[in-house]
Formats: structure tokens, C-alpha cells, sequence
């Protein structure tokens, strides 16, 4: 262990050691309060923390399925706001980046925005304005002491009563490969250009063009898309608002059904909401391809529920169960998922709900020790990550009439 990791360690024990009587007090708590307390002290523990803890967060946030409504709710909120860089680490980062790139980013002072992984720069560049995202030098090694810390606090857990039959060691791997995933602006830059590719068909949404000839290691320059603000849909009219929101969900359900490409990052700081109803997605960092069968998979569960063929979606689903915990029973979970599935199908499509049909799925897991694998999991976390921004400005709308068509257009593709 090198100096900067026994830093790291021991700056991170010293936060534990404070925070333990908050989250001690939190679990002791009356039981109808104790979820939102323990979820409150967490987050401020892991906003204190800094560097990967909050992105690790961040992405735990996703996993509903493991770690309930509550504690995913409250992690969806931690910022990863911090500082930018200085400029002897702006020099640093910019070492392989092309001349014009590296003296205009110098010059160009504060960035626009600043996180634990990168900054970013505007900066004009002949007659083009641009955006030049700068990965912060030394992250990785941060990422790396982080990572360490948060696998052996995974296996303690391992040993406790609400996470034995939780995959937490997968868990972990699939959270260290998202982390370091975010650095690799290389493979970034490609999923970029995926996904305003994969986009272009759709009406509505902009997601700005990659520069390449001024790309480097660490570095990825873009189109500027100007007039962009946090928070942009709650300035909108009404019908502003639902037009932006139904893009966007139609934009999701052209990456999953047809194209297998899963945007797991989909939140206001990542996509922004015009007057006229267009969308701007802007981050293509935590994405995931899934393969073939995985986006077949996915898809065929979802004609399952559109045909009220619950038999169909409990073997769908089953089929990609990765381990079962001992004694787990099989038919009663097939029986469990064929019932839910019936219960938000057919007549009742007014009243379906995607977030709750997911939280009463990943209920189904947890109770049966059976979880489908996340190739599978990832497309629905990715369709939770929108509730918050549709149950607040579409209301209306009828998620499983809207998936529709792009699951027959899938479904049509894998019979081409």
C-alpha cells in the first residue's frame, strides 16, 4: 500500500469512527423513521468522504433491487460538486491534449462545471465554441484507495443479517469497473458518438457532435451547446414539460429495445429541457452495450407483459438468474413473478406503474434469493432513474403504450 492509500485509509476510518454514533443513534430510532435517517447519515458520511465514495454512491443509488426505495432515493441526491482543478493539475492533465486545446483551456480560467472525475472547460477555438472535458490527474489512484476501502467495508457486510444472500462482491467488481469506465475518455468519446448516433432518428433530442482531431488521453472535446441551465424544466409551461419528458422516454426506449445501449445517467445535470420541448443529452460516461441475447432478453420480457403472458416473463426472467441461495424455491418465485406481471397488464394498463412494477419485481428477488443478472437489471434501473422527473411533469403518461412500438421494432429486428 503506497503513501496516498494509508492517507486515504486513514482520513476515511477517522470519518467512520466520527459518524458511527450519528448512525448509531439513526438505527436506534423509532422503526418508522429509521430507514430515512440511516439513508440522511450515509450520505452526508459519503459527501464528507469525497473523491469515489460519492460517485460510488451515486451508482449504488441505482441498484433499487438491493438496496430499497429509501436508501436509493437518497443517494440519487449526493452532489459530486468540488472544486476545480489548480492550474499546475490543469497543465498536468492538458500534457497530451493539442496545443490549441491546451492554451485556450489555460487561458480560459474557471470551468463551467466540476466534478470528483473531470472538469469542464468552454473555450472558442477559431470560429467554434466548444467544450473540453479534462479528467483531474491522479484520479485513478484515487479511485484505486477508494475502491480498496469499499470492498473490505463490503465483505464486513457480507456477514450481517440484511446482506448475506445480497451479491455484494459482485456488486463491488461492477461498481469498480463503472469508476474506472468514467476515466477512459477514449471508450467515452466512442459511446458519445454512439449515442447521438443511435439518437439521430429520434426527434427532439441533441447531443453534441465529438471533435476528434482535438480529443487526447485524458481529454474530449465537443460542440458547446449554449443556454443551458440546471433545473431548466421547472421554468417551462406545462406543455413544454410533458413534450420534453415524453422525448425523452422515447428516447430511452429507442436505446434499449432497438439499439441495447443502456444510459444509466440520465439526470437533470446530464440532460436539459428546452422551451420548444427538445431535450440535450450531454454525458455518455456511464453507459453499458448489452449484448444480443441480453437486449432480446429484455425485450421479449417486455412483449411478454404487452401480450398479459406472465408464464412467459417468469421464464424470461428466470433464465437470467446468476445463483440462487440455498433452498431458494423455484416455482414459487416463477408463480410470484407470472402473478405480478398479470396484476399490471391487460385491463389494468391505465394504472401501471413502471417504478412500482419494479420495486415489486426486485421484492420478488430479494424474498426468493434469486436475482436476475444485471444485464438484465441495468435497462430497468436505467427506465427508475427517469420516475422522478415523469411523475413530476407527466403524470399521464402510460409507459407501457408508449414502449410499444419500439419493442415490436426490436422484436422485428431480431426476426430480420
Amino acid at each position: 500500500m503506497n503513501q496516498f492509500s494509508v492517507r486515504r485509509v486513514l482520513r476515511v476510518t477517522w470519518l467512520v469512527v466520527a459518524a458511527a454514533p450519528r448512525l448509531l443513534a439513526a438505527f436506534a430510532g423509532p422503526r418508522e423513521r429509521r430507514r430515512g435517517r440511516v439513508a440522511a447519515e450515509l450520505c452526508g458520511l459519503l459527501e464528507r468522504a469525497g473523491g469515489a465514495f460519492i460517485k460510488a454512491g451515486q451508482l449504488i443509488g441505482t441498484r433499487v433491487d438491493l438496496i430499497g426505495e429509501t436508501m436509493a432515493r437518497s443517494l440519487s441526491k449526493l452532489q459530486d460538486e468540488v472544486a476545480g482543478m489548480t492550474a499546475a493539475e490543469l497543465a498536468q492533465a492538458l500534457r497530451d491534449a493539442p496545443e490549441p486545446v491546451r492554451r485556450h483551456v489555460l487561458e480560459a480560467g474557471s470551468p463551467v462545471a466540476s466534478g470528483s472525475i473531470a472538469s469542464v472547460y468552454r473555450v472558442r477555438i477559431g470560429d467554434r465554441v466548444l467544450a473540453v472535458k479534462v479528467l483531474r490527474p491522479g484520479v485513478r489512484t484515487v479511485i484505486a484507495a477508494d475502491m480498496a476501502i469499499l470492498r473490505a467495508g463490503a465483505a464486513f457486510a457480507a456477514h450481517l443479517p440484511g446482506f448475506r444472500r445480497a451479491p455484494l462482491a459482485d456488486i463491488m467488481d461492477q461498481l469498480g469497473e463503472s469508476l474506472v469506465a468514467q476515466t477512459d475518455f477514449v471508450a467515452e468519446a466512442e459511446n458519445l458518438e454512439r449515442l447521438r448516433a443511435h439518437l439521430a432518428v429520434v426527434a427532439g433530442v441533441a447531443v453534441p457532435a465529438v471533435v476528434r482531431e482535438l480529443c487526447a488521453e485524458g481529454v474530449i472535446t465537443m460542440e458547446f451547446i449554449d443556454d443551458l441551465r440546471h433545473g431548466s424544466i421547472e421554468l417551462l409551461p406545462v406543455t413544454a414539460r410533458e413534450a420534453g419528458v415524453a422525448t425523452l422516454v422515447r428516447a430511452t426506449y429507442r436505446l434499449l429495445f432497438v439499439a441495447g445501449f443502456v444510459h444509466a445517467d440520465l439526470h437533470q445535470g446530464n440532460t436539459y429541457f428546452r422551451a420548444d420541448g427538445t431535450i440535450v443529452v450531454l454525458d455518455a460516461g456511464f453507459t453499458y452495450q448489452l449484448s444480443p441475447a441480453a437486449r432480446r432478453s429484455f425485450t421479449e420480457f417486455f412483449a411478454g407483459m404487452i401480450r398479459a403472458d406472465g408464464e412467459a416473463c417468469a421464464d424470461i426472467l428466470y433464465g437470467t438468474v446468476r445463483g440462487a441461495a440455498p433452498g431458494a424455491d423455484v416455482g414459487a418465485f416463477r408463480r410470484d413473478i407470472a402473478e405480478l406481471v398479470m396484476r399490471n397488464t391487460g385491463n389494468a394498463v391505465r394504472d401501471f406503474s413502471l417504478p412500482k412494477f419494479c420495486f415489486e419485481l426486485f421484492a420478488v428477488q430479494r424474498r426468493h434469493g434469486l436475482y436476475a443478472e444485471p444485464a438484465f437489471i441495468f435497462p430497468m434501473l436505467c427506465l427508475l432513474s427517469l420516475e422522478g422527473v415523469v411523475k413530476a411533469h407527466h403524470p399521464a403518461m402510460e409507459f407501457q403504450i408508449e414502449a410499444a412500438p419500439f419493442v415490436m421494432q426490436g422484436m422485428l429486428a431480431d426476426q430480420a
